[in-house]
């Protein structure tokens, strides 16, 4: 994967741009890097994803819209879908340009686009302004080519990034599996917890959510893991654990590997969500909280064990 920063520009040689905040990298967004993908190898020209450093809905509505996908992970995904090149604009210096002002200094001067593709509820330009039938036309007044990618459907509704995060707010993430093309997954830094996993026998790494990403529902989760490279499965519970911690403790990720010993401190691990066993609960003491952990590794055991 090339990243392609403002040093580059104006690109000299003629381009195929896929546009778009691509946030999740759904199935939806699959077929809009593929298209971007067929075109560049026809024509045998740089295919470049255009996309955002933040998401401009985030900033529209302060911070009410939360993330799919951190940009380790999105670049993985666009990279896995075809994507070679990619550019993240940063929404301040863009987001206040007009439709045409987009279209004519961005997209054909600095980047020299001979085909854009965008998807069908595409909108760009101050305030969402335009639309993707506007930059049709107005791409066309410079002869450059837009192909506007239509709707991906799964059981007969349009597969979104508000549905993911819908899906994932009631824990449905064998559903948002599969508008995502893949599990739900996040990949955070491992910090030092208060090692009461380890006490009970259960070992635990933390990772703690950033307040831009999306939060699935609280509860405990059949997960695979991928640390150092190997793929464990394992347990996680997310939220504030209410038997072992303070009221208003902030959201946290904490997961029980299955055949694993060692230190994973600082490490980036990959947390992929299967199915939802259980929801949060609160317990009257340490021992039944134990008791609960057991029977948790039981059933995602036997989920595991079933989809084979």
């Amino acid at each position: 994967m090339n990243i392609i920063t403002d040093n580059d520009l104006p690109i000299k040689q003629k381009t195929i741009i896929a546009i778009g905040n691509f946030d999740g990298v759904h199935i939806g967004h699959r077929l809009l890097i593929k298209t971007m993908a067929e075109l560049a190898e026809e024509k045998k020209l740089d295919g470049i994803v255009f996309t955002f450093a933040q998401n401009p809905k985030n900033l529209l509505t302060s911070g009410e819209v939360k993330y799919l996908t951190g940009t380790e992970d999105k670049m993985r995904f666009l990279s896995e879908y075809g994507a070679k090149n990619i550019y993240f604009a940063d929404f301040a210096d863009i987001g206040g340009l007009s439709p045409e002002e987009f279209t004519d200094n961005i997209l054909v001067r600095k980047f020299n686009a001979d085909t854009v593709i965008c998807g069908f509820d595409f909108r760009f330009g101050k305030g969402r302004a335009g639309s993707a039938e506007d930059l049709e036309k107005l791409l066309a007044r410079h002869g450059v080519r837009c192909v506007i990618t239509p709707a991906v459907y799964f059981e007969g509704k349009p597969v979104s990034s508000t549905e993911i995060r819908r899906l994932l707010s009631v824990g449905d993430v064998e559903r948002a599996e599969k508008l995502l093309g893949r599990p739900y997954c996040f990949t955070l830094p491992v910090i030092h917890g208060r090692q009461i996993g380890r006490s009970l026998g259960f070992p635990t790494i933390n990772q703690v959510f950033p307040e831009y990403r999306v939060i699935p529902a609280y509860g405990v989760y059949a997960v695979e893991c991928v640390a150092n490279g190997v793929v464990y499965k394992g347990i996680a519970n997310i939220g504030i654990r209410p038997t072992v911690c303070k009221t208003g403790d902030c959201p946290v990720c904490e997961t029980h590997l299955f055949d694993f010993s060692g230190d994973l401190y600082n490490q980036a691990v990959r947390v992929s969500l299967k199915k939802r066993l259980r929801q949060e609960i609160k317990f009257d003491s340490l021992d039944q909280l134990k008791d609960q952990i057991q029977s948790d590794i039981k059933a995602a055991k036997e989920y595991f064990l079933n989809q084979h």
